[in-house]
């Protein structure tokens, strides 16, 4: 079994730890403690690979300095996470990423773009074509979903993330 382990990011009342438990038991939960650190254990077969899953969802506006690097150094790829309904949640997204950048010092970080809540529309705030703008510019995936409605896009996201990390680690993937 190849061991994985991702980081989710973004600022908070974006969705991170709905899409983590939405991703481990596809169920969908409204309501979360938001002061926990949580890492999320779950086997999945990816790519026909059997991987062997560790999601870490920190409280990351609690997060100092150095406890969030350690936590972008132990990852081996990255959720960035913004709600269509928050335009803040989206302008923080080039700081993470920029942070993601220089602690793992790497050129090529797996790194997918989640934009959440495309399910209220009404209130929406983030175009479409500003994500995949912005994905672009960062160099990561882009994907635009519900967590609130679609497991399948939530497993989309993260299969993504997992095959880009095959694609860019060692053979054993």
């Amino acid at each position: 079994m190849v061991p994985v382990k991702l980081l989710i990011l973004g600022a908070q009342n974006t969705g991170k730890t709905a899409l983590c438990v939405r991703f481990i038991t596809k169920r969908f939960i409204g309501e979360y403690d938001h002061k926990k650190e949580v890492t999320y254990r779950c086997s999945r077969v990816v790519d026909q690979e059997a991987v062997d899953l560790e999601i870490l969802d920190i409280a990351y506006k609690e997060s100092s300095g150095a406890s969030l690097q350690s936590s972008i150094r132990w990852a081996d790829g990255f959720l960035l996470l913004y709600s269509i309904t928050q335009r803040l949640s989206f302008l923080e997204v080039p700081r993470l990423k920029e942070l993601i950048d220089q602690t793992k010092q790497s050129l090529v970080v797996p790194t997918v773009l989640v934009a959440n809540k495309d399910d209220l529309e009404i209130g929406r705030e983030v175009t479409t074509e500003e994500g995949q703008r912005l994905a672009k510019d960062l160099r990561c995936s882009f994907k635009e979903l519900s967590v609130a409605e679609a497991v399948l896009g939530v497993e989309a996201a993260v299969f993504q993330l997992i095959s880009a990390l095959c694609l860019t680690a060692a053979p054993t993937c």
